[in-house]
Parts: structure tokens; C-alpha cells; sequence
């Protein structure tokens, strides 16, 4: 999902002309509760959402890194329906 921060962020300090987008997984029943999950946890962290991408539930054909795997377990051990993470932060330049 794309990000900017917001006034006050702590979390991610971009140049004006970078962007930067992030993976954050939560337990979810359904698409509009993980939207829902995730825009509290951006709005706590004071980041804004540009737009979620794929959003869907991880699978093993994903291929996805060791972090996100770590973080899948974490939450399935923990089974906190309120629990969001994220991933690393990824910036990239932004197109003006």
C-alpha cells in the first residue's frame, strides 16, 4: 500500500519527493475489516494512505520474504484480532 507521512509522523520521514509503501498484515474475516484494521493502525501512526494493492490473504504461493512470514506466524501464535504489523517501510522517488 502506498504511504506519505502526515504532519507529526515519527515513523517515516520522507522527502517531498518521495513516496513509500509497506505491507501490513492483520488477522481478517474479510477485505473491509483488514481495510478497516489497517487505516486505525495509519491513522495511529499518523501516515496517510495513498492505496492499498492486492490486498488479499497470504498463501504459500506468495513467495513472500522471511519477515513477512515471521510476522504471519506471529500473529497466527497470538490469534489478537487487534493486532496489526508492518513491514519495512520501502521509498521510492515520486512521479510530480
Amino acid at each position: 500500500m502506498g504511504i506519505v507521512p502526515r504532519d507529526g509522523c515519527e515513523l517515516l520521514e520522507l522527502e517531498a519527493e518521495e513516496g513509500a509503501y509497506v505491507n501490513f498484515l492483520t488477522l481478517a474475516a474479510s477485505d473491509s475489516e483488514y481495510r478497516a484494521k489497517v487505516v486505525g493502525a495509519l491513522s495511529y501512526y499518523r501516515l496517510e494512505l495513498l492505496e492499498f494493492e492486492d490486498v488479499r490473504p497470504l498463501s504459500a504461493s506468495d513467495n513472500a520474504s522471511e519477515e513477512i512470514l515471521q510476522i504471519a506466524e506471529e500473529l497466527e501464535q497470538s490469534r489478537n484480532p487487534q493486532h496489526v504489523r508492518y513491514a519495512t517501510f520501502n521509498t521510492f522517488p515520486r512521479r510530480m
